[in-house]
C-alpha cells in the first residue's frame, strides 16, 4: 500500500475538488441552456430534500472511518482497521438503503409538504438511488483516506462528476420532448449514475490492493481486542456531532 504525505494528499484532493467544480459549473450552464429557468427550478426542488436525507445517512461516518482506520494502522492493527471498515460499511449500506427507500416511497409526501409542486415527484424518485450509492461510496473513501491514500478518493470524485454530467445531459436530451418534469428527472438521475461510476472505481482500487492488505492482516500476530459493539460506539461518538453540524 502506497502512503502519501499530508501535503501531497491535500494537493491531490484540492486538484480533484477544483476539477469537479469546473465540470459542475459546465453542467449547470449546459443544463440551463437545455431546460431553461422553469426546468432548473424543478431540478433544484429535489436537491434540498436529497441533501438533507444524505446528511442524515452519511455525514460524519466517513471521517470516523478515516480516523479509526488510521489509529489502527498506526499500531500495526490491520485486523482492527479491516473490522472497522466492514462494520462502518454495513452501517452505511443499511442506513443508505433505508433513507433511499424513504425518499422513493415518500416522494408524494415531500411533494405535498416540502416542494409544493407535483412536478417535482419524478426528480425526487429519480435521485433516490443516489443516497444508497453515495453512502456506500463514502465508506470506501474513508477507508482509503485512513490509509493515507488520497488518489482513489480524488479519482472517484472526478469519475462521479463526469458520470453525472454525461448521463444527466444525455437523459435530458432524450426526455425533453416528453416535458420539463421528465427532463428534470433525467438530470436528477445523473447523481445516481455518477455515484455508481465513483463507486465502481473505488471497488476496482480496493480489489487491486486487497491482496496486499490481507497479507499484512494475516501476518499480524497481535489480536484485535475491540468488540463490534465498541467499534459501533466509537463510530457514532465521532459521527453524530459531525452529522448534527452538517444538518
Amino acid at each position: 500500500m502506497t502512503k502519501q504525505s499530508f501535503i501531497k494528499g491535500a494537493a491531490i484532493l484540492t486538484l480533484a475538488g477544483v476539477s469537479v467544480r469546473f465540470v459542475g459549473a459546465f453542467f449547470r450552464i449546459a443544463l440551463a441552456m437545455f431546460i431553461g429557468d422553469e426546468g432548473m427550478g424543478l431540478f433544484q426542488m429535489a436537491y434540498p430534500v436529497y441533501s438533507t436525507l444524505l446528511a442524515v445517512s452519511t455525514a460524519g461516518v466517513p471521517i470516523a472511518i478515516s480516523k479509526l482506520v488510521a489509529e489502527n494502522l498506526a499500531r500495526g492493527n490491520y485486523r482492527g482497521a479491516h473490522r472497522t471498515f466492514r462494520v462502518a460499511l454495513s452501517i452505511l449500506a443499511f442506513s443508505g438503503l433505508i433513507i433511499s427507500a424513504v425518499l422513493y416511497f415518500g416522494a408524494e409526501y415531500f411533494v405535498r409538504y416540502v416542494t409544493h409542486d407535483p412536478r417535482a415527484y419524478l426528480p425526487l424518485i429519480s435521485i433516490s438511488p443516489a443516497i444508497f450509492l453515495v453512502t456506500v461510496m463514502s465508506a470506501y473513501r474513508g477507508f482509503f483516506q485512513g490509509q493515507q491514500q488520497m488518489m482513489p478518493t480524488a479519482l472517484s470524485q472526478i469519475a462521479e462528476q463526469l458520470g453525472r454530467v454525461v448521463i444527466a445531459l444525455l437523459l435530458v436530451l432524450f426526455l425533453l420532448p416528453r416535458g420539463l418534469e421528465y427532463a428534470a428527472a433525467g438530470a436528477s438521475f445523473g447523481a445516481a449514475a455518477g455515484a455508481l461510476c465513483g463507486l465502481l472505481l473505488l471497488l476496482v482500487a480496493w480489489f487491486r490492493q486487497k491482496g496486499q492488505f490481507m497479507f499484512q492482516l494475516r501476518k499480524q500476530r497481535t489480536k484485535d481486542e475491540e468488540s463490534i459493539r465498541t467499534i459501533v460506539y466509537r463510530i457514532f461518538a465521532l459521527a453524530v456531532p459531525i452529522t448534527l453540524g452538517s444538518l
